[in-house]
């Protein structure tokens, strides 16, 4: 599967992942920083931004393999700080949990270890089926925005809240349905937080609706080496409402790796 993807800086090489129905460029303000020290590569996931949907299921495992097939066509052999928003995360935990020797560290951003519920699930299972029924991506848009931002942005940022609207809107039908089923159908990793070994950054926006800071911070306290971090005004894309709290915990994380 080859994926699209921006490649930024010198140094060490950092991976972050995006969200659902997003793209790479909702890292744009870690590019911006982060790219200046760090190699960063930030990926459009299979079905997002520019990169293809294949038909079917995009399960979690698979998108983590294209994740790892895009890093060996890089020729990259040496391990990644790899960092994951939302399914960007439950892709990150994949990876930890399938090729944990490809990582030097992890960043879990607004995410959860757990599975769907099956209420969750079959919600999944039914915004999926409308979408491919009308090819219009405007339900999702619809459901997910007000949850997805914080109150702070929504009420002091409709530039952005437009912004993620629209980046929302691009991401097409095929890709959406494919992605929705393969969440919906996701392992449940909690009991592999005990193992995972490499340092961890756990962090969550205050605000976050979809994966709330007490569910991040028993993610937390599972996984033996590792710290929580909690985003002030900001929901579900922390890095992207407070980039500048985001970035200034991304540094301190980053800098004091081995």
């Amino acid at each position: 599967m080859q994926l699209y993807y921006s490649d930024d800086g010198p140094g060490r090489i950092v991976v972050l992942l995006h969200g659902f129905p997003h793209d790479h460029t909702i890292w744009d303000f870690q590019r911006t920083t982060l790219g200046s020290i760090y190699r960063l590569i930030c990926p459009d996931l299979r079905g997002h931004g520019r990169s293809p949907a294949l038909a079917g299921v995009a399960t979690i495992d698979a998108m983590a393999d294209d994740v790892i097939e895009l890093l060996d066509a890089l020729k990259i052999q040496e391990q990644v700080v790899l960092g994951g928003l939302s399914m960007g995360g439950y892709i990150a935990l994949s990876i930890a949990a399938r090729y944990p020797e490809r990582l030097r560290a992890l960043m879990l951003i607004d995410t959860r270890a757990g599975a769907d519920s099956p209420e969750a699930a079959q919600g999944r299972e039914e915004l999926a089926r409308q979408v491919e029924a009308s090819e219009d991506v405007g339900p999702v848009v619809t459901t997910m925005l007000p949850k997805m931002l914080g109150a702070a942005t929504r009420l002091n940022r409709p530039e952005l809240v437009a912004q993620v609207g629209d980046l929302m809107g691009r991401t097409s039908p095929s890709g959406i349905a494919g992605a929705l089923r393969g969440m919906a159908s996701r392992p449940d990793r909690t009991a592999e937080l005990a193992r995972i070994s490499v340092p961890t950054l756990v962090m969550v926006g205050a605000e976050d609706q979809i994966t709330p800071p007490e569910t991040a911070r028993a993610m937390a306290e599972a996984i033996p080496n590792s710290q929580f971090v909690l985003i002030p005004a900001a929901g579900h894309l922390a890095p992207l409402e407070n980039p500048a709290a985001a970035n200034e915990a991304f540094l301190k994380f980053l800098d004091a790796l081995p």
